[in-house]
């Protein structure tokens, strides 16, 4: 159950694969930035990422 409030974007979704080996789809790293990291070591705060959602029109 999500939280009210909060967004998922779970890993491996979203991405995939031509048997040409041609990539389609955004992984999740694209979809985020990296500036919110660790001070020290530098790793991104993966679990703790601000979002912005944005309604976008249908496809008609």
């Amino acid at each position: 159950m999500m939280r009210a409030g909060h967004v998922a974007l779970p890993n491996g979704l979203g991405v995939s694969y031509t048997p040409d080996g041609d990539v389609v789809g955004v992984a999740p790293n694209e979809l985020t930035s990296s500036d919110h990291r660790d001070p020290i070591a530098g790793t991104p705060y993966h679990k703790h990422v601000p979002a912005r959602l944005e309604p976008i029109a249908a496809a008609r």
